[in-house]
């Protein structure tokens, strides 16, 4: 499973601006990515140049499955508001569970 977050300008500027500060959890959406995707089996991270969907941002792309010929990514955005970003850690965690037969 891997997670793509767009750093473009629009992006960068807009994923600081959106994420809403709680006591309890990380204020930063790379931050919070970086947990959930650490917190995976094999997961991995990658910051991105402009996805090419501003009117969509923030933006990342989530890629899931095992096999790389079949595998399609899962555009997500904006992801503005902490709903937004819980349902994205839920969607890591989805990716991440093991099917009986990748066993």
């Amino acid at each position: 499973m891997g997670v793509a977050y767009c750093d473009g300008h629009r992006c960068r500027a807009l994923r600081h601006r959106t994420v809403p500060k709680a006591p309890d959890k990380p204020a930063d959406l790379v931050e919070i990515l970086g947990q959930a995707v650490r917190a995976s089996h094999g997961g991995v991270l990658v910051r991105t140049q402009c996805l090419g969907v501003c009117h969509r941002a923030p933006v990342l792309l989530l890629l899931a499955g095992s096999d790389p010929i079949s595998r399609r990514g899962m555009l997500i955005g904006p992801v503005e508001e902490r709903q937004h970003v819980d349902a994205v850690v839920d969607l890591i965690r989805k990716a991440d569970v093991r099917r009986p037969d990748q066993a």
